[in-house]
C-alpha cells in the first residue's frame, strides 16, 4: 500500500464568542456604534489565508487489509501552501508492521470556506479536513477517508523571513506529550503508549529529558540524555539515552518559533508528539540604577482569582548575576495575591548598576518597566513595556530627525550569537547593515543606534531590524532629547 497518505487538519473558529456576544447584545441608541465593531471581529478565511510553508505531524491508527485490523500510524513532514489551492511536500511515516520508515510524497489541492475551515485532496486520493487558527500560522488535521483515524497539528515555519535556524533556537525547557504505537512481540500483538515529559535543551545541541511512560506494563518515569541538531530550515534530529537501554530512541523534529517542537520517532515506534515552551519569559532589555542619577521599577500585576509566584533575575551587562541592594540579591521571589500588584524598585542611591531582568510570568499577569532620570535636581521618566525573552529578531521605529535614539540590546540565551543591524528610511528604501555585533551569552550591550548600526542616520527617520544567527534578542529603544529628556521606544519580537 502506498504511503502516500499523508494526514493533516485545522481549526476552531474564533469569532465564535464574537459571534454570539452580536446576538445577545440589548438593541438601543448604543447598538449603532456596537453592531459595526462585531462585523469587523469575524474572520473571514479564503485559499489566500492557507499560504507558506508548514511543519507537520500525524498520528492515529490505520487499517491494514492484509492484517485485517487497525495499527498504529505516524507521520511527520513539511509542506508548501501555495495561497491559490495547490499544495507540495514531502514528509516520512512510520506503520507498525511495516518495514520501517517510508519517504511521503505530497501534492494536491486545497479548498478554504469563509468559516476558516478547509478541505485537502492530496493525488494519492487521501482527504484531510481543516481547520484555520491564528490567521493561518496554526493549523489543526484530521483524515477524512476511510481506514484511516488520524489526527495532527501544522505550524507556519519559523523562518519564513528567510532567518536561518541552528541549534541555538532550541533553548530552556519544554513540556510535551507523545502518542503511539508499536508491536508488542512476535505474535504480532499490538501495544498503544502514552508518555509525558519534559525536555531541556541547552542552546549547544545537549538535551536532558524526564517523562512518564505508559505502555504494556503500565506507567514508568525515565530520567535520560542526549544531542540535537537545528538544521537550517529548523527541521532537525534529536536522540535519548535512557538507563539499561542498549541503542538511544532517535527522533526527526521540527522547531517552530523557537517554541514549539514537534516530534516523529523513527527507531521503530509509530509515536508522534509536540512540545511547547514552558514560557518563552519576559524581558525589561535595560534595568538601570544608582550613581545619584538612574531609578527602575517593575510593576507586576496579578488578574487571577488566585495567588502567583514567579522569580525575577537580573543580570548584568557581561552576563553574570547584577546584584541588586535594594532588592536583597540578584534573584527575587514575588508573590502576588489575586487582583494584587507588586512593584520592585531600585533606587538611584549608591553604587551604579546595570544589567537587565527576565521572568517566566504566570498566564494572565502583566507588567512593565520604569526608568527615572534624574539632571540637574529634574526628574524625566518612561514606561517600558517587557518584551518576549524567546524572539530571534526585533524591529523599531526610529526617529533622530530630533534628538538621539539609544540601545540596549540583550541575548538573554545560553548561547553566544552575532547581532546584525539593518536600517530602512520611511519609503522603505535600505539604508545599510551593521557588522556583526557579538553578544556572549546572557549578555548585553548598548549605545547609539547610529554608531552601533555604522550608519548615519541624523535628520532621518526609518525602522529598524536586529537578527541574531543563534540565540535570542531583546532590545529597547530610549530617544533623548536636550538636556535629558528621554522616552521609550518598544520594539516588536518575533
Amino acid at each position: 500500500m502506498a504511503l502516500s497518505d499523508w494526514l493533516l487538519g485545522i481549526l476552531l473558529s474564533e469569532n465564535k464568542i464574537m459571534r454570539n456576544l452580536c446576538k445577545t447584545r440589548t438593541v438601543l441608541l448604543v447598538a449603532a456604534f456596537l453592531a459595526p465593531v462585531c462585523v469587523q471581529a469575524q474572520t473571514t478565511c479564503s485559499n489566500s489565508s492557507l499560504t507558506g510553508t508548514y511543519f507537520y505531524f500525524f498520528g492515529g491508527n490505520f487499517l491494514r487489509s492484509d492484517a485485517g485490523f487497525f495499527v498504529p500510524y505516524a507521520e511527520s513532514g513539511k509542506f508548501t501552501a501555495d495561497g491559490n489551492g495547490g499544495i507540495t511536500g514531502q514528509g516520512t511515516a512510520y506503520i507498525v508492521f511495516n518495514s520501517g520508515l517510508s519517504a511521503v510524497s505530497l501534492s494536491g489541492t486545497y479548498n478554504v470556506k469563509p468559516d476558516c475551515s478547509a478541505t485537502l485532496t492530496l493525488t494519492a486520493g487521501i482527504i484531510i479536513n481543516l481547520q484555520i487558527l491564528s490567521g493561518g500560522s496554526r493549523l489543526l488535521l484530521a483524515t477524512a477517508t476511510a481506514n484511516f483515524g488520524d489526527t495532527g497539528e501544522a505550524y507556519r515555519a519559523a523562518n519564513a523571513s528567510g532567518s536561518q535556524c541552528g541549534n541555538g533556537w532550541l533553548s530552556g525547557t519544554y513540556s510535551y506529550t507523545q502518542v503511539g504505537g508499536f508491536q508488542y512481540d512476535q505474535a504480532g500483538d499490538v501495544a498503544y503508549s502514552s508518555e509525558i515529559g519534559q525536555v531541556v535543551a541547552d542552546g549547544n545541541g545537549n538535551i536532558t529529558t524526564t517523562n512518564i511512560y505508559t505502555a504494556v506494563a503500565g506507567g514508568a518515569s525515565e530520567s535520560g540524555t542526549g544531542t540535537y541538531t537545528i538544521n537550517s530550515d529548523c527541521s532537525g534530529t534529536y536522540q535519548v539515552t535512557y538507563p539499561g537501554s542498549t541503542t538511544p530512541f532517535t527522533y526527526n523534529i521540527a522547531l517552530v518559533e523557537g517554541n514549539t517542537l514537534l516530534f516523529l520517532e523513527t527507531d521503530g515506534f509509530a509515536v508522534t508528539g509536540v512540545g511547547h515552551r514552558q514560557s518563552p519569559g519576559s524581558i525589561l532589555p535595560q534595568f538601570v540604577f544608582g550613581a545619584g542619577t538612574w531609578y527602575s521599577a517593575l510593576y507586576f500585576t496579578n488578574p487571577n482569582s488566585y495567588s502567583v509566584t514567579f522569580t525575577v533575575n537580573f543580570t548584568a551587562d557581561g552576563g553574570t548575576p547584577l546584584t541588586v541592594p535594594s532588592l536583597g540579591g540578584s534573584s527575587v521571589s514575588v508573590t502576588i495575591p489575586p487582583n494584587g500588584t507588586s512593584v520592585l524598585e531600585a533606587p538611584n542611591s549608591g553604587s551604579f548598576g546595570e544589567g537587565y531582568a527576565t521572568a517566566a510570568l504566570p498566564a494572565g499577569v502583566t507588567g512593565y518597566g520604569i526608568f527615572r532620570q534624574t539632571v540637574s535636581q529634574r526628574d524625566q521618566e518612561a514606561v517600558v513595556p517587557l518584551a518576549s525573552a524567546a524572539s530571534t529578531t526585533s524591529t523599531l521605529a526610529w526617529d533622530e530627525t530630533v534628538g538621539t535614539v539609544s540601545l540596549a540590546i540583550a541575548n538573554p540565551s545560553a548561547v553566544s550569537t552575532n547581532v546584525t543591524i539593518t536600517v530602512w528610511d520611511t519609503s522603505g528604501n535600505n539604508l545599510g547593515t551593521s557588522p556583526p555585533i557579538p553578544l556572549s551569552a546572557n549578555s548585553k550591550t548598548e549605545g547609539n543606534l547610529d554608531t552601533l548600526a555604522g550608519i548615519s542616520l541624523a535628520g532621518k527617520r526609518g525602522s529598524a531590524q536586529f537578527t541574531v544567527t543563534t540565540g535570542n534578542v531583546a532590545v529597547l529603544g530610549l530617544r533623548f532629547i536636550g538636556g535629558g529628556a528621554f522616552t521609550s521606544i518598544p520594539a516588536t519580537g518575533n
